[in-house]
């Protein structure tokens, strides 16, 4: 049985909650935009939030880069990263709803230069996979295995921009067929896929992918639970109409970080903001409103358990497990 769920949620300086809501009977959980500062947030039974617009792509198709360095200290080049995360992406894309598969595909590509996860209201963008194997830059957050970051439309719901981040810096990641000493990279990124895809934790699932607990050796999270499954084909019907069938990112792909762009020929109409915790990126305007979820995938590791998320370096909501729970 996977260890039970703890959640510690802390807005730092100006950010928005994770929320979730539930769409089926199930207890699969969808992110959305509601934002508990400005008010309370209805939850269900399963603890997701029923309120608020939810978090989707658009378009059909998305395109995710990874990022060129790999993780040579983990013995994980380039290649092996973006074969894992494409496994990871098919056992969502693959995913076998009433009247087909999910009207999503992601194209996996590579290697992007840049290793920061930003979102550019005025140049190009990747939605990038990144390994952290020298300092993992979220204080106090040293037990999650993962970051997703997602961007979006507070307005519609609509996701612009989404990162997914690996905490390589000290348990072991195996990228084969399972080590029982070392984290199963295919687990961790499926489980990733899904948030970036716009799923949230399923907190009372212990069978499911998105369930926010993981035993150190473990193969199970490549392959979707039933609830899973439900998920990916409510949120994307194999007959949903895409409002783009486009696979690029928001103003255009760049493998460059922001500041390494050339400056826009001229200024732009400012981003949708409803008013809450932005900053400007660069230019006059404003970027969409983010989410940061530091997945909790909990290890069984005989250790003294880390202390739970109190703080992070970006104005970021935080929902985490700590890896060690009796």
């Amino acid at each position: 049985m996977r260890p039970p769920l703890q959640r510690v949620a802390l807005a730092v300086g100006c950010s928005l909650l994770f929320s979730f809501t539930a769409r089926a009977a199930g207890a699969w959980c969808q992110a959305t935009t509601c934002d508990p500062r400005k008010g309370p947030c209805a939850t269900n039974a399963q603890g997701c939030f029923t309120t608020g617009l939810p978090l989707a792509w658009t378009s059909n198709c998305v395109t995710v880069s990874v990022q060129g360095d790999g993780a040579p200290k983990q013995h994980i080049d380039f290649d092996a990263a973006r074969i894992s995360v494409e496994h990871a992406f098919a056992a969502w894309t693959s995913a076998t709803c009433e009247g087909g598969s999910p009207s999503i595909s992601v194209v996996v590509n590579g290697p992007v230069a840049c290793s920061l996860s930003e979102y550019n209201p005025d140049r190009g963008n990747a939605n990038i996979v990144v390994f952290r194997e020298d300092t993992w830059p979220y204080a106090g957050g040293e037990d999650a295995l993962g970051l997703t970051l997602i961007r979006f439309d507070p307005d519609t719901g609509a996701i612009w921009d989404s990162d997914i981040e690996v905490n390589a810096v000290d348990e072991p990641l195996s990228d084969g067929n399972g080590d029982p000493n070392a984290v199963d990279l295919a687990s961790l990124l499926t489980h990733e896929a899904g948030h970036l895809l716009g799923l949230g934790h399923n907190m009372y699932d212990e069978t499911a992918t998105m369930f926010p607990g993981y035993h150190t050796g473990s193969i199970e999270l490549r392959s979707l639970a039933d609830d899973d499954i439900a998920g990916i084909c409510e949120i994307y019907p194999p007959k949903r109409k895409p409002s783009s069938t486009s696979c690029e990112p928001r103003h255009g792909f760049s493998d460059l970080c922001g500041a390494d762009q050339p400056a826009p020929a001229a200024a732009k109409a400012p981003e949708p903001d409803s008013g809450g915790c932005s900053h400007a990126l660069g230019s006059a305007q404003r970027p969409a409103h983010v989410f940061a979820l530091i997945t909790a995938l909990a290890l069984l590791a005989i250790r003294r358990a880390r202390r739970a998320v109190t703080a992070s370096s970006a104005p970021v909501a935080v929902i985490s497990l700590p890896k060690h729970r009796r």
